[in-house]
């Protein structure tokens, strides 16, 4: 049964529910990057997260025959989902402690965002081996 397309749907409209009702709309996020700092809206970035849900819960409903482990689909869920609280709190939390915290989250969104990549290796996979008839 694909349910992966229903978590994913629902954490897009959580995203974008949490970004209309709990994020000011004045609130930035600064964001360093290889010595540079980049502003950017809080609401934004969220909405953003709330897209790429989206994104893939379009891709879980329209591919999931074609993956090769729901297992896989169900990590790339609870990986997604970490990175939406990490990215949400790293923006959140700055504003309290900028020296400690970026140290701490650098290294955990650098994971979550590698683990981004279960989506196309598990379809990939899934083609290769054949696991569906066309």
């Amino acid at each position: 049964m694909n349910k992966l397309y229903a978590l994913f749907f629902l954490l897009s409209f959580l995203l974008f529910l949490f970004s209309m009702l709990v994020v000011p709309a004045d609130a930035i996020a600064r964001i360093p990057f290889q010595g540079d700092q980049y502003v950017f809206p809080e609401r934004n970035i969220v909405w953003v997260l709330a897209l790429t849900a989206l994104v893939f819960a379009l891709l879980y409903l329209f591919t999931f025959k074609f993956l090769q482990s729901s297992r896989w689909g169900y990590m790339h869920f609870i990986c997604f989902t970490f990175l939406s609280i990490n990215i949400i709190s790293y923006s959140f939390l700055q504003r309290y402690a900028m020296d400690k915290i970026s140290e701490l989250f650098t290294g955990s969104m650098a994971i979550l965002l590698w683990m981004q990549l279960i989506y196309p290796i598990n379809l990939l996979m899934g083609l290769f081996r054949r696991k569906s008839n066309f």
